[in-house]
């Protein structure tokens, strides 16, 4: 018997030292429940200004992010903070190519949205513009040539582009010298002399030719999938997995997940399974579908769930395919969990698998690049879908019933609600909303500058990105009115989103990683 109250008493003493750590962990995604809801204890203030605002604790520095390192968030678990990042460097080479990137230097951007009559229409006037008009009258003209040729959703994507072509009057690259590069943009040139001879030989106009040849870089890409583990008390690297990868660019922005001591991280050509103590790899998988996702994988029941434009589960103890889900298409979003049923922001859809065998249960409307938030037997998606750009679903066994749809103009639904005490708060797509879970009545709404990232929540208060991460601020997750309680600077990479352990605030900047304290 006293070993037995000894054993009981050694494994209660445990607990009470463990518990509070593993509650407070933000393991993966979104948090503990996948849902931006912070566990544990944390105090925020009343009042959020730069004065009383968290303070810097700690920042590791030469961490690139966008097009040589993407956009993924970090994870912390078990007193470390881990990140996983395809990581570019450019490299000299005598190889030349006018791959996309040159287009973008060049300012393309695509117009296959467009009647083929609006874009001939702006190719025309742009061309007969009057030399004289220039300045103030200038912009007068191309605000209102694209208010009376675009629609409203048009407008939010392509306005800019399109006034600034008008701006650059006949200096504007033609599309049709966009359209004869992109034919070329799988030749490889096997040096500066042969790339422009092959450009002269276009017949461009010389201004354009010198701008083509200038925009194409003498440097190639190379990539190694990488992961990262840091102190979470004092950022000081623990180990770092690096192993050769592939260039994928910015939308290889996952989020690693950490359960039981393992990493799960998805990069440029694999999935990776890692120990979270030694940084030693314990498997990899080959992505079959998306090289380079963004979506972040999903630990549950042990398996590993990832969309990379399908849905797969992976044995979380071998790393063997167990099944695929062709209906899961998308490979920006990721999926969530609700009890025996994979949900997934498909591209035009949202679908119900089945965990264990992967057949497509049910599918209903949405579809983005949101992660699906649960919430008991509910369910909500924010959606690019026309007219239903966030919507809520009641689930029950093999079936999803719609509740309601809300319907907004943006350029961007990337952001995942948070559902907190029967309401929904969408703090994204320019707006800041809170709808009632179950009757769909928006109880307060405010224009925004949050987009992309998405909000987590702490001591009933809502954290959010504002100004393109530049601004991180404060609000009362009330549904009676919209109260915000302040904001400060933090300089966030904007496309990423924030993660909270207790009152330790972790981020991701443009080159970093940065630990703020609450205090």
């Amino acid at each position: 018997m006293k070993n037995a109250v000894r054993l009981y008493s050694a494994l209660f003493l445990i607990a009470a030292v463990t518990s509070p750590l593993i509650a407070d962990d933000w393991p993966q995604w979104r948090g503990p429940e996948r849902n931006g809801l912070a566990s544990g204890k944390t105090t925020l203030p009343a009042m959020l200004t730069d004065e009383n605002g968290p303070k810097k604790l700690w920042e590791a520095t030469g961490i690139p992010s966008d097009h040589y390192g993407g956009h993924g968030s970090v994870s912390v678990a078990d007193g470390k903070l881990f990140l996983s990042v395809v990581w570019h460097e450019d490299v000299p080479t005598d190889k030349r190519r006018i791959d996309n990137s040159v287009l973008s230097t060049l300012g393309y951007r695509g117009t296959s949205n467009l009647p083929e009559e609006t874009v001939k229409k702006m190719e025309d006037d742009r061309l007969n513009l009057s030399r004289r008009m220039r300045g103030a009258a200038l912009e007068e003209y191309s605000k209102k040539w694209v208010e009376e040729n675009l629609d409203k959703k048009t407008q939010l994507s392509l306005g800019s582009w399109v006034a600034s072509r008008f701006k650059k009057g006949k200096a504007a690259i033609p599309l049709s010298v966009y359209a004869d590069l992109q034919k070329a943009s799988k030749l490889v040139f096997d040096g500066q002399a042969e790339m422009e001879e092959w450009v002269k030989a276009q017949a461009f106009d010389p201004e354009i030719t010198a701008q083509i040849i200038a925009a194409v870089p003498s440097t190639e890409k190379k990539a190694k999938d990488t992961v990262i583990a840091f102190d979470a008390a004092t950022g000081d690297e623990v180990w770092k997995f690096e192993t050769d990868g592939a260039p994928t660019g910015r939308s290889s922005s996952s989020t690693p997940a950490v359960a039981d001591g393992k990493i799960v991280a998805a990069l440029s050509q694999n999935l990776y399974c890692i120990d979270s103590k030694t940084g030693k790899e314990l498997w990899r998988a080959p992505l079959n579908g998306k090289k380079g996702p963004a979506s972040s994988p999903l630990i549950s029941k042990g398996k590993v769930y990832l969309q990379q434009n399908m849905l797969t589960a992976h044995s979380i103890a071998t790393g063997e395919e167990l099944w695929t889900n062709k209906d899961a298409q998308g490979a920006n979003t990721s999926p969530s969990v609700w009890k025996n049923v994979i949900l997934c922001n498909a591209k035009k859809e949202l679908v119900g698998v089945n965990a264990e065998t992967g057949e497509t249960i049910w599918k209903q409307p949405g579809g983005g690049d949101a992660t699906p938030v649960v919430s008991g037997d509910y369910v909500v998606v924010s959606s690019r879908l026309e007219g239903q750009n966030l919507i809520a679903y009641e689930l029950s066994e093999g079936e999803a019933k719609k509740l309601w749809s809300k319907e907004f103009l943006a350029r961007r639904y990337g952001s995942s609600p948070i559902v907190y005490q029967d309401h929904v708060y969408h703090l994204g797509s320019d707006r800041h909303m809170c709808v009632n879970l179950k009757s769909g009545e928006i109880t307060w709404e405010k224009q925004a500058q949050s987009s992309i990232s998405s909000p987590l929540l702490a001591d009933g208060k809502l954290l959010v990105y504002e100004n393109r991460g530049g601004f991180l601020s404060l609000i009362a997750a009330k549904p009676d009115a919209y109260e915000s309680h302040g904001k400060t600077k933090v300089g966030a990479l904007y496309c990423a989103s924030p993660a909270l352990v207790g009152n330790d605030l972790f981020l991701r900047t443009s080159k970093s990683v940065t630990c703020f304290r609450f205090e």
